[in-house]
């Protein structure tokens, strides 16, 4: 069954991600998941598992932005995927 997806938000990454040091892309990906995380809490039941929904949101994102060959979004998502997992 195909979820039908709605649009949380914008994410916009500076332009030279790609070229940014490795500790500059972690900073600017836990800039993002604090930013997140603040969202789903004040938006979220307190019933309900904040990191569950995160990883959720974010597979929906990377999967909607390939669809959409925004492929600078996906590797910060991607990113923030491999951060949280760590």
């Amino acid at each position: 069954m195909k979820v039908k997806s709605i649009k949380v938000g914008e994410l916009e990454i500076p332009a030279d991600y790609w070229t940014l040091s490795p500790t500059i892309k972690r900073e600017l990906c836990l800039l993002i998941i604090d930013a997140i995380i603040t969202v789903l809490h004040e938006q979220i039941s307190p019933r309900l598992n904040k990191m569950d929904i995160l990883e959720h949101l974010l597979d929906s994102s990377i999967q909607s932005n390939e669809t959409e060959e925004n492929y600078e979004i996906c590797q910060v998502l991607k990113d923030i995927k491999q951060i949280i997992n760590e």
